[in-house]
């Protein structure tokens, strides 16, 4: 008995060093790592770690287990000693969160290989009288998602690696759980938008946008991470310039620098009513503006033009006036907003 609880212990410890934290006899989940190779081995001065004895009628599905790799089996995946007198069957496509992107090669490519003696946590995810299923991927999302519900309550700027390219946006690996970053919360140039599949396998600095365990939803925002990079460059009152780079019903959008957009709303545009906004502005037309509103949360800027003016209606029969006065001055403050 006291070998065993030595060994439990020094399983534990050694977890914590491995992963860079240990708080009151625990892991710490703000230091861990959920790496498919942050393995535990035995030291070589002590008997190899042996889970302790466990009966098949005190499990159910998604109880939690630790493991020591046996070694590979006949189906492809790998026998696991759980405390059973049959050891558990851990299949391939269970052993780690994103099984296709082995470290050390290309995303994409190959498998991750377990070595015999390493012990995991595993969640149980099949019962049929002694044949017992394990899965460490599911163990490890267990802990990845608290990681991540973690980062999004404190908001932080995380270093994503870029994991696959569509049309909608990109694939990006948070603690190795996939998010989503919308092509309208990463602005690529025309040249990088052509050669968009190389990204695959870059980092990208994001921050949140919504996380939802249960619906496994996890948006993310590039344009959030430049807008607070960027916050002192566009406080409110300051006038900013960009080109137009779409034309709405209720306004119109600027490209700023660094890929941002700002929306000028119809209401914003002047100080006289303004009957189509459509047929006032075209595509690509350079624009001066103050920054009306900025939301870090939402990655959203609000733009004003009638601040600009001296008269009401100046923006729609004398544009050109208006923005020669303001290019000589972007960046600095305009009328109080």
């Amino acid at each position: 008995r006291r070998h065993m609880q030595r060994s439990i212990s020094l399983l534990v410890t050694q977890l914590a060093l491995a992963t860079g934290g240990y708080v009151h006899g625990r892991v710490s989940l703000r230091h861990a790592s959920v790496s498919p190779r942050a393995a535990v081995r035995a030291s070589e001065e002590e008997a190899p770690f042996r889970p302790p004895p466990v009966s098949v009628d005190a499990l159910k599905i998604g109880t939690i287990v630790v493991g020591v790799v046996l070694g590979e089996n006949k189906a492809g995946g790998y026998d696991m000693e759980i405390g059973l007198p049959k050891p558990a069957s851990l299949p391939r496509n269970e052993v780690a969160l994103l099984p296709n992107c082995t470290e050390g090669k290309v995303p994409g490519q190959g498998w991750v290989q377990l070595r015999e003696g390493d012990a995991y946590e595993a969640l149980v995810i099949g019962l049929a009288g002694s044949e017992v299923n394990v899965s460490l991927a599911r163990a490890q999302r267990v802990i990845a998602w608290k990681r991540v519900e973690q980062h999004f309550q404190e908001d932080i700027s995380y270093n994503a690696q870029v994991l696959s390219i569509t049309d909608a946006g990109a694939t990006v690996g948070i603690e190795r759980i996939p998010g989503f970053v919308p092509w309208s919360h990463w602005h690529l140039s025309e040249e990088a938008w052509a050669r968009r599949y190389e990204l695959i396998g870059s980092r990208l600095r994001v921050k949140f946008l919504d996380c939802d365990q249960k619906r496994k939803r996890l948006v993310l925002s590039h344009r959030r991470y430049t807008l607070q990079r960027r916050q002192k460059d566009l406080a409110p009152g300051l006038i900013v310039s960009g080109n137009v780079s779409q034309v709405l019903p209720y306004g119109v959008v600027v490209r700023l620098q660094e890929g941002l957009d700002g929306l000028l709303h119809v209401s914003q545009v002047s100080n006289s009513f303004v009957q189509n906004v459509t047929e006032a502005f075209q595509l690509g037309e350079p624009l001066s503006a103050v920054v009306l509103k900025v939301d870090l949360k939402e990655g959203s800027i609000s733009l004003s033009t009638k601040r600009l003016e001296k008269k009401p209606g100046e923006m729609i029969t004398d544009r050109a006036a208006v923005m020669a006065r303001t290019a000589s001055v972007e960046g600095a403050p305009a009328l109080p907003v």
